[in-house]
Parts: structure tokens; sequence; C-alpha cells
């Protein structure tokens, strides 16, 4: 399905009457990442309400933007970024030797887990030069490569992929014409479990604040 996405804006650029290069720029990102997850607890088990508590880490990564037509383009980007969220003391968790059961999480900590992602994202541009709003949209994938402190355990079995999405809300400073800046805002809801149990199944949410120098 992201093969024939792909082939069709291809296609489309190749049809489009104004002449436009292949590669309109590249550069580094990097910002604020606030990651945070939606624990669903199923099965007769009473527990306390979970709050959706964020945490912050960072992004960092590069990005190269294809297919420079006047409002459409094409971005491939790979970045870093420190997810996980806060632990409560009302936040439960489930005992690895424990089948079906939950039990009270730790009284407080972050753990973190640490990803790499991969994501092509289709961008529509509302001007050319000065100021310009945009808007971006496309799949992603991530991959984890490391965590940090988990006193309940949990992370121990998070899967090592997720596949979500990137919608994304920006402006790019034009002096001429590359951009030299761009301010962005995203979220990043994930669709598959990265955690999932008879009893409780756990997805991964982040919205991210970045800035995006062109080199």
């Amino acid at each position: 399905m992201k093969c024939r996405a792909v082939l069709f804006f291809l296609l489309l650029a190749a049809s489009y009457p104004c002449p436009a290069q292949m590669i309109r720029g590249w550069g580094v990102e990097g910002g604020a990442a606030g990651a945070y997850q939606l624990l669903a607890i199923t099965g007769g088990t009473s527990s306390p309400n979970i709050p959706h508590v964020i945490r912050w880490g960072f992004s960092a990564g590069a990005f190269v933007e294809f297919l420079n037509m006047p409002t459409l383009s094409l971005v491939l980007e790979s970045a870093y970024a420190q997810k996980g969220r806060k632990v409560t003391s009302e936040e439960v968790a489930e005992e690895p030797n424990q089948s079906g059961g939950l039990s009270p999480g730790p009284a407080g900590g972050t753990p973190r887990l640490d990803y790499v992602h991969v994501a092509m994202l289709v961008k529509l541009r509302a001007g050319k030069a000065g100021f310009v709003p945009y808007a971006a949209i496309g799949p992603r994938m991530d991959f984890l490569v490391g965590k940090g402190e988990d006193p309940a355990h949990v992370l121990d079995h998070y899967k090592k992929s997720d596949v979500g999405v990137i919608m994304a809300a920006g402006i790019e400073i034009v002096p001429r014409r590359q951009p030299i800046v761009s301010l962005e805002a995203r979220w990043s809801p994930n669709f598959s479990r990265v955690f999932s149990t008879p009893t409780l199944t756990i997805r991964n949410q982040s919205v991210d604040l970045l800035l995006l120098v062109w080199l």
C-alpha cells in the first residue's frame, strides 16, 4: 500500500505541467518530544484511573525533501526520539510472573523508551516565499533501540517495532527559492500495540515541537 502511494505521487509529479526539481533540499531537525501512552485495562479487575502524563524528551534527525513543485513535495526523514511516560502512584502495571492479575505500580519514576523512526510525508504548502504555512501527513515506522529506568519491568515486554502516522503543521521562512528555517508542530498516534496481554494493552502517542534547519 505504501509503495502504491509513493508511485502515485511520482506519476503525479511527472505529469505536472510545471518544471519540478527532484530534490528541493535537505537539512537537520531537532526539538522537544512529548510522549504519552494510551493504557487500556480489560477484564473484571478493579483498578484506579490511569492519568495521561506526558514525558518530555528530545528528538533529533535529518530529512530530504523531494519534488520541488509549487505546492506539493515529499519528505523522507529519520530521527531519534526519547519517549516513555511518567509513572505515578496511581498507575498499575502487570507483573511478569502473573498470568492475569494487575498489581499497583511503583510510587514514581520516569521510564524511557528510545526510538529511531523512518517516515515518508506528503507536504502541502500555501505559498512560495516569505512566511509559508504548510501541512504534512504520512506513515512512520518506529524501531525500539534502547530503554531507561523501568521499576515495573513493563518495558521488557514491549515490541521492538511500532507503526503509526505523523500529522504536522508548520511555517517555512523562505527568503528566495529555498527555505532556511521551518518551525513545526506534530502529533504522532501509533496504530499497533507495543504491549498487549489479556488484561492490559498499551499504544504509543507523541507530540513534537521541532526546528528544521535547511543546509
